[in-house]
């Protein structure tokens, strides 16, 4: 309806999962990276999970669209099967003839024979089971079957498990483990945050043909804050905006049109939501000045007292004690200012902006800062929290800072010994030179590198393989 008016060739929100219209956002790039590994000759089981809406299947699409001619794709998207269902879905998806009759056996002998043919005309073959979460347990072991099918050398078949965060916590399951252990690449996809959101929008709005971006910035942040950088929400909201501004007669999406298209979408309580962040982000200004001014006095304070030096005279210096962090706020107080001494020198003072499910995961001494500028501990606490928090965190020997791959560090060490990733004893390492060389335990290697990665993947942190003060705590706690 809107498309000659907008100079648009196509529609360019909509909610099916067409790969031509794929986002590259860090995330879906990482993301289609690790399903690309299917592409490769290892095989194995490869998960993708991800919130409703995030671009799963989009992504399970633009794989499947890069399979080379040749290769072999089945796609299996109602998993409410059973065992020999399943193997039946996955022979009609091949074009393996197989006896309406046959036994599960029989099936499962059939697709074996199937796979070693194509496995001698070097054909790939991918099986991608979407909406995984819905699979019961025996149906999942039906899986884990398939990744039995294998020569001496290879596997014969690459098998992509696609779901909801439910799917990661089925595969935790105790009888499950064997299947999760398999699992040899894993990648969580997360919402697009508010500058990807802008992105994403104008890069629809090119592959449709548009030549101009039809948002303004106050009309994004609006969408964001309703959909919550949800792609699927997002494609509706500017949908119904573009049509709103049709019939207005506007060139571009203001706040107004896009607050009105979230309540013809998601209901009026997402609007208010969105208007109360917005009235919020008014004065956030003000109260960030503020935050910032506490944080600088909280900061000194706390650095000269790592260093055990009182740089503020007049002010009692007051002992950290582990078991009552809010007690070390609170105790040195002038004029409504907090000033903080971390006097222990195994202790940090670490300024966070983390949520309370976070604060709690890490399983350490935490104060919170709530309305009105009062802190209490997690024990305390009721309501009003702000966002700010002071972890009392106590590094493993050897941390001073955060570490990359391909840098070195005492702190490797301890990191080696938590993953279960020191090297092997009885291997001998080859330098680029072809002259033996002793691997150097505080040296972040690539194997390491990979360990804390599907570390940060299970624990829900960002894979960015870095090793900061947010892995080593989540490390910690995991003790």
């Amino acid at each position: 309806m809107y498309l000659e008016y907008f100079g648009l060739d196509k529609l360019p929100f909509t909610i099916s999962p067409d790969p031509d219209f794929l986002y590259p956002s860090p995330g879906h790039q990482e993301a289609l990276a690790h399903l690309s590994y299917a592409l490769t000759d290892q095989g194995g089981l490869i998960c993708l999970t991800g919130e409703v809406g995030t671009g799963k299947t989009t992504l399970c699409r633009a794989l499947m669209e890069s399979v080379p001619e040749g290769d072999h794709v089945a796609y299996i998207f109602n998993p409410q099967l059973s065992p020999i269902e399943l193997m039946q879905s996955i022979c009609d998806d091949l074009g393996v003839e197989y006896q309406r009759d046959a036994t599960l056996k029989e099936v499962y002998a059939a697709i074996n024979q199937a796979l070693v043919e194509f496995y001698g005309k070097h054909q790939r073959v991918i099986c991608v089971i979407d909406e995984a979460q819905s699979m019961p347990a025996a149906l999942l072991e039906q899986v884990r079957l398939l990744t039995n099918l294998e020569t001496h050398r290879e596997k014969l078949l690459t098998l992509v498990l696609v779901g909801q965060p439910e799917l990661r916590e089925l595969l935790k399951r105790h009888d499950l483990r064997q299947l999760n252990q398999r699992i040899t690449a894993r990648y969580h996809l997360n919402f697009l945050n508010q500058s990807e959101t802008a992105e994403y929008i104008e890069h629809r709005l090119m592959c449709a043909g548009g030549e101009l971006m039809l948002f303004d910035p106050s009309a994004v942040a609006t969408i964001w804050r309703a959909s919550e950088g949800t792609p699927r929400l997002i494609n509706s909201i500017c949908d119904r905006a573009l049509l709103g501004a049709y019939a207005t007669g506007k060139r571009a999406v203001d706040q107004t049109i896009a607050r009105q298209a979230i309540i013809e979408v998601l209901g009026s309580d997402a609007d208010h939501q969105a208007a109360a962040q917005v009235e919020d982000d008014k004065t956030k200004p003000t109260r960030v000045l503020r935050s910032l001014l506490m944080l600088t006095v909280l900061a000194l304070v706390a650095l000269v007292g790592w260093f055990g030096y009182p740089l503020l005279s007049g002010f009692p210096s007051v002992g950290l004690d582990r078991a009552d962090p809010v007690a070390v706020i609170n105790a040195q107080t002038q004029e409504g200012e907090a000033r903080v001494s971390c006097q222990a020198v195994d202790v940090r003072c670490v300024t966070v902006d983390w949520g309370l499910q976070e604060l709690v995961r890490v399983q350490q001494p935490v104060a919170l800062k709530v309305v009105g500028g009062d802190w209490y501990s997690l024990d305390e606490y009721q309501s009003g929290y702000t966002g700010q928090a002071m972890i009392f965190w106590t590094p493993p020997t050897g941390y001073s800072s955060a570490v990359k791959p391909g840098e070195s560090a005492p702190v490797i060490r301890w990191i080696r010994t938590q993953l279960d990733a020191n090297w092997n004893q009885d291997w001998t390492s080859i330098g680029p030179s072809g002259v033996q060389v002793t691997m150097d335990p505080e040296f972040y290697d690539p194997l390491l590198e990979r360990a804390v990665a599907e570390f940060q993947i299970e624990v829900g942190l960002k894979a960015d393989r870095i090793i900061g003060p947010k892995t080593i705590m989540y490390l910690q706690a995991r003790d």
